[in-house]
């Protein structure tokens, strides 16, 4: 950037920042209030004295958080050269979110510990997991995010079954979740400070092997620079800062991507410019966005915590920044080989999944828990109790595992899936929105509103992911920030205290408590049309996922099969939010568990990812509502756990 241009910029800032500062200070003082407090300071003014003890901390908590992330980020994206790296990203949040919640529970209350060590301690245990799944691909940047992708959706999924079992306890966890700064004193500053300036400093120090790192590895290893040990130690101090932050004030997302990319955005080049300018714009975008949201947030912070205000505006700025990124060349789209090839005959497959399926059913419909023990009964009561959720959660199945499926081969993606990409979220957001003002209250409205939330998300993941040929990258990253929005305003009614909170959380979590025959028919009709007309253009899915270039020479209309395939995906989808919700995994796990049966051409793999889809989601239902009875647990939020589980052992594989 122009130093003009800088300076110009800069004086804006500033500008800014001294009329958000006059406008929240206490009491309407402006800064005036601040001049005394800091400069004249009066403890028998209560003015000065709730200055000093509240907002004061609040605007160093912010600066600091703020530096501790960016820089953080900025050391990430350095290291593995990945512009899709940051804190959040690697599984460091739901840990430390994990950690915080286990030493509520569990911890006795004897014991001193502070209250961010527990916190810490799952931060970094998530990331070592991270780590150790990587490890046998090098630390390779895809892989290391679609670890930490997977590992924060699981840890995720713990986190809302320990509080939907301990509700009470556990409900001021989405209030610290949701990223709060509230401060009542100088504590948790004070405690900030050498947690963040000293790694900081060491990552300063490593300034010359990191400069070597810039021109590849081959060169950096000739330069006499120890590769792994430089590359461990940097994202060693990168995450211990990140999970320093998240343990003392929640989750706070997308200021350790926006922050470095906007600074490469400006022309800095050199590590330790890029670490200090990131670290600065960082802190003001977070004092920036706190400052923005004070007026607003209540007493507690807790209606419109700063975290998830900092992701609902960080997600269009992140929509913005990828479209000007240019992605690595290792980071584009490729096709994964097969590397154990077996042709495995469909009909003998599928007659066996439907076995299994028809087994699991009889299971569900049958076998159940009361307050005497496990039973076996067949009354006309318990059937029509059970037989909706099992019918709905069959379809579902199918449902989910086609838009799975579709969305993967057409990317190339293996880590594609309705639910990752935010083409679930987009409906459910929708959906919320509508019942919020009383417009979708009817499945007819709700459908309308479902598929035109599900059919945004879907224009932006086609029009994000053109210029790019559908990257893996950017086609997760482009998800990942559409459903950040989502998940920030879940977080703001999680901590607001409305009643309707809880219902809220069950129905986004992939709910069939409430289902009906109603339901059922309308699920059942729709995945029935749409999965016909799936099978009939297995071809032109088969065609799609060679590539455009091969594709285009056999004659295939790319761009009108691609629109089609959007469609599909968006509709399926929202059928199966409507009744379900958005959080499943099968539209991630279904296609995969399907390639690992040895199916590999497009309609084989249609018809085993539908079963297998449908087994998974009946199996998940039905141990959600017995295992731990009376409690009953979401059925898409068991299929979370079960497909977290899966996809970390197969990427240790």
């Amino acid at each position: 950037m122009r130093p003009t241009y800088a300076g110009i910029a800069m004086v804006i800032a500033v500008a800014i920042t001294l009329s958000l500062l006059d406008f929240t200070t206490p009491y309407g003082k402006g800064i005036a209030l601040l001049w005394d407090t800091l400069f004249h300071y009066d403890v028998d003014n209560y003015r000065q004295l709730i200055t000093y003890y509240t907002y004061l901390p609040r605007l160093s908590v912010a600066l600091l958080c703020g530096f501790a992330l960016a820089v953080a980020g900025c050391v990430l994206q350095f290291v593995l050269r990945n512009p899709i790296a940051s804190p959040t990203t690697l599984g460091v949040a739901a840990g430390a979110e994990l950690g915080k919640v286990l030493a509520i529970l569990w911890l006795p209350t004897q014991w001193l510990m502070p209250d961010f060590l527990s916190a810490f301690i799952g931060g970094v245990l998530a990331t070592g997991l991270v780590f150790l799944l990587s490890a046998s691909r090098g630390f390779a940047p895809l892989h290391m995010i679609l670890s930490g992708m997977v590992v924060s959706l699981f840890l995720g999924s713990l986190n809302t079954i320990l509080l939907m079992l301990n509700e009470q306890r556990l409900s001021s966890i989405f209030v610290w979740g949701s990223g709060v700064l509230n401060q009542n004193d100088w504590s948790t500053a004070q405690q900030l400070v050498p947690l963040v300036l000293i790694p900081t400093v060491l990552l300063l120090l490593l300034q010359r092997p990191l400069t070597a790192l810039n021109f590849g590895d081959s060169v950096a290893r000739s330069l006499g620079v120890n590769i792994r040990a430089i590359k461990l130690l940097c994202l060693s101090l990168a995450i211990f800062i990140t999970a320093a932050v998240v343990s003392n004030v929640g989750l706070i997302g997308f200021v350790g991507i926006v922050a470095p990319a906007i600074t490469r955005l400006f022309g800095v080049r050199t590590f330790v410019r890029q670490l200090l300018i990131s670290g600065c714009l960082g802190s003001w975008l977070l004092l920036l966005v706190d400052m923005v949201v004070q007026p607003f947030s209540g007493i507690g912070g807790e209606l419109l915590p700063t975290g998830a205000m900092t992701a609902l505006i960080g997600a269009p700025c992140l929509l913005w920044l990828l479209k000007r990124l240019p992605l690595a060349t290792d980071l584009k789209m490729h096709a994964a080989p097969v590397q154990h090839y077996r042709h495995i005959h469909v009909v003998k497959q599928a007659s066996l999944l439907i076995a299994v399926l028809v087994m699991v059913v009889v299971i569900a419909l049958t076998v159940g828990r009361d307050p005497f023990g496990w039973s076996f009964d067949w009354t006309a009561t318990l059937f029509d109790l059970r037989a909706p959720r099992v019918l709905v959660t069959i379809f579902a199945g199918i449902g989910l595992a086609l838009a799975g499926l579709l969305i993967q081969r057409m990317t190339n993606n293996p880590m594609a899936s309705p639910e990752v990409l935010g083409i679930s979220s987009g409906a459910a957001l929708a959906l919320v929105i509508g019942a919020l003002f009383g417009i979708a209250m009817t499945r007819e409205q709700q459908m309308l509103w479902g598929t035109l939330g599900a059919l945004c998300v879907t224009g932006i993941i086609a029009w994000m992911g053109k210029k790019h040929q559908f990257a893996p990258t950017q086609t997760l990253l482009t998800g990942i920030a559409l459903s950040a929005g989502l998940d920030a305003l879940l977080r703001i009614a999680m901590s607001s205290g409305n009643d309707n909170a809880t219902a809220l959380l069950t129905w986004l979590s992939g709910s069939t408590y409430l289902v009906t025959y109603n339901d059922v028919i309308l699920l059942a009709l729709g995945v029935t049309v749409l999965a016909i007309i799936t099978v009939c253009m297995h071809r032109w899915v088969e065609l799609i996922s060679l590539g455009q270039v091969t594709a285009q020479s056999l004659g295939l209309p790319i761009n009108w099969v691609r629109l089609m395939i959007l469609l599909l995906v968006a509709t399926i989808t929202t059928l199966c939010t409507i009744v379900i919700g958005p959080l499943s995994f099968i539209g991630l796990l279904a296609p995969h568990m399907a390639r690992s049966l040895h199916q590999y051409r497009a309609l084989p793999q249609m018809i085993t990812a539908s079963l297998i889809g449908a087994i998974v989601l009946v199996s998940a239902d039905w141990l959600g509502r017995t295992l731990w009875f009376p409690w009953q647990f979401p059925a898409g939020l068991f299929a979370s756990l079960l497909g977290g589980a899966y996809f970390l052992y197969l990427m240790r594989r």
